[in-house]
């Protein structure tokens, strides 16, 4: 998978500032309403391989039954390679 550079994306960027804007995680929901990102998992996997480390913690079921995931930004590596 190609990985935009976090440096450079705006798309990056954002998914960043709502990693940070929310203090017990956000959600893939709302990382989509904040972002109106079409990919949230996607956006989370090209910010690892940038070197952020980002946990998902599963949450349980929407009423509807989908899946709720939360993501917590955690730091970001010194050297993203290892």
């Amino acid at each position: 998978m190609h990985n935009a550079n976090a440096d450079k994306s705006y798309r990056l960027k954002q998914t960043l500032d709502v990693l940070r804007a929310f203090p017990d995680g956000p959600t893939t929901w709302d990382i989509q309403g904040w972002c109106g990102s079409m990919a949230p998992a996607t956006d989370i996997s090209e910010l690892r391989k940038n070197g952020y480390v980002i946990d998902c913690k599963y949450q349980g079921l929407t009423s509807t039954g989908r899946k709720i995931f939360r993501y917590h930004l955690r730091g970001k590596k010194e050297n993203p390679s290892t």
